[in-house]
C-alpha cells in the first residue's frame, strides 16, 4: 500500500490523505497536486519545502494554528466563548435557586448570593478577560 500527503504548497496546510496499491493508480490521481509520500495529520504536522513539521503541542483548545508564522495564536473568540460557557455555568447554579430557599437565606447570605451573581454577570467587563479572569469566589455555603 502506497500511502500519500496532499497539502497546500503556500501555506503548508495538510488537506488529506491519499492511498493506493499501485504507483500508475498514484501518477494518474497525483498529477499536478502537491503531495509528499507518507501520511502526515493536519493536527501534528505542516508542510514546509516539502517536509512534514511536527507542530508543537497545541497550548489550549482555544488555540489555532497560523500558519503564516508556523505557530499557535490565541483566538480571542474562541477564548471568549470558552470563558462565557464556564460563567454561564456558574450562572446556572445560582439562577436555579429556589425561591422557598433563597427565602429561608439569611440577609448576608441573600447578599452574598446578589454579589457572587452580579460579580459573575461582570466577568466579561474584566480589564484581562479572556485570557486573564479572576472568577470571584463562591459563598461557601451554596453547593
Amino acid at each position: 500500500m502506497m500511502t500519500y500527503t496532499i497539502y497546500n504548497a503556500q501555506s503548508g496546510e495538510i488537506l488529506h490523505n491519499f492511498s493506493c496499491t499501485d504507483q500508475a493508480t498514484a501518477d494518474l490521481n497525483l498529477s499536478g497536486i502537491d503531495v509528499i509520500s507518507g501520511t502526515y495529520s493536519s493536527q501534528t504536522h505542516y508542510i514546509d519545502n516539502a517536509n512534514a513539521v511536527a507542530k508543537d503541542p497545541q497550548p489550549s483548545e482555544n488555540h489555532v494554528f497560523d500558519y503564516t508564522t508556523k505557530t499557535w495564536q490565541l483566538d480571542l473568540n474562541k477564548a471568549s466563548k470558552f470563558a462565557r460557557q464556564q460563567r454561564d455555568q456558574l450562572l446556572s447554579a445560582v439562577d436555579r435557586v429556589n425561591p422557598v430557599w433563597y427565602a429561608s437565606l439569611t440577609a448576608d447570605q441573600q447578599q452574598a448570593l446578589v454579589a457572587y451573581r452580579q460579580h459573575l454577570l461582570d466577568v466579561p467587563q474584566q480589564a484581562g478577560f479572556p485570557t486573564a479572569i479572576e472568577w470571584p469566589a463562591k459563598p461557601t455555603w451554596l453547593s
